[in-house]
């Protein structure tokens, strides 16, 4: 059995908040067959050593909160790192797919009101991580420049208050664009970014200039969803790429990250898994799983060693960009 815990934990910015570099998402597609399969999952993380679990309000409206709760209270708080997010609303009642239902509420008093429904959901006195959901051009349209501002004037100076008064730890921002967490970065006292799919073996934009400014700065690069929502668990061409289908130019792409993975003998699950942390400046990953099985599996396959060689082959092939261990590309 493949067991993570004894691995050596990053800061979170510089707030205390240490995580390791593998986490776990309590998303809605891990809630989806139920409480108890979730159970099973949440206990097959801790026993294989995993201590960091991310959730939101909007995950299966709110349960996943009151799910991961259950769970915190059977263990050890003070091994935990809980993050939460604030801003996007549980859906209101009769909607079929929570994660569908767009309500948004970044203003201070509905971010302030949040923490605390969440802190009552989790059943804990603190949240070690609160993000600010879903900062995207993609998610807001014409309204996103109002959305930022409102992120700036009121939600994160309403974080740094709770903060202060120990209800939250740190702070972090959701999005899957660097331009947006360089401006965040550079106009907010924000720790760090939590990115879904932003920088994995099939996108890599981030090494041009986010991660290298984060490694300067100090802030945190937390990575979700590296299997870019499936197709790099199994190399599936029919598999789902960012919960859509996979376009011929990322089959393609996918399809030589597979013969190279053939040729070094590597999981290509291990190899998505590992690639972010590559980087200095990315502290940890969060992946997805829906059962026990499928925790145990990716953790086993976390703990699979990827050779050198294989990283240096992809670069040779232009199919990751070339990093150093200083993180410069």
């Amino acid at each position: 059995m493949t067991v993570i815990g004894t691995q050596t934990r990053t800061p979170f910015g510089r707030t205390g908040v240490t995580l390791g570099w593998l986490g776990v998402g309590a998303g809605t597609q891990s809630n989806r067959d139920g409480e108890r399969a979730f159970d099973e999952m949440l206990e097959a993380a801790w026993q294989q050593g995993v201590r960091d679990f991310d959730t939101a309000p909007l995950y299966l409206s709110g349960e996943s909160e009151r799910r991961l709760g259950r769970f915190v209270r059977r263990h050890e708080r003070d091994e935990l790192v809980i993050s939460t997010k604030v801003g996007r609303l549980p859906n209101r009642p009769g909607v079929a797919d929570p994660s569908s239902a767009r309500q948004f509420d970044y203003s201070a008093s509905a971010t302030r009101e949040s923490v605390f429904r969440s802190l009552e959901r989790l059943g804990t006195d603190r949240i070690d991580i609160v993000y600010v959901h879903d900062i995207d051009r993609a998610m807001h349209g014409d309204q996103f420049d109002d959305v930022l501002a409102l992120v700036l004037d009121e939600c994160l100076p309403t974080l740094a208050q709770l903060r202060d008064e120990g209800q939250i730890r740190a702070i972090g921002v959701s999005t899957r664009q660097s331009d947006v967490c360089l401006t965040i970065a550079r106009n907010a006292a924000v720790d760090g970014f939590i990115m879904a799919g932003s920088y994995t073996l099939l996108n890599h934009e981030p090494t041009h200039e986010l991660l290298p400014y984060c490694l300067e700065s100090g802030h945190a690069v937390v990575i979700a969803s590296p299997f870019n929502t499936g197709i790099l668990a199994t190399g599936d061409p029919n598999s789902s790429y960012d919960y859509g289908s996979p376009p011929p130019e990322v089959q393609e792409r996918v399809a030589r990250i597979v013969d190279f993975c053939r040729v070094h003998d590597v999981d290509l699950a291990a190899a998505a898994l590992t690639y972010p942390v590559r980087h200095p400046a990315v502290a940890a990953v969060v992946v997805g799983n829906r059962s026990a099985a499928e925790v145990r599996r990716n953790i086993t396959a976390a703990g699979r060693p990827v050779p050198r060689d294989f990283w240096a082959d992809l670069a040779a092939a232009g199919l990751i960009p070339p990093v150093s261990e200083d993180g410069a590309s």
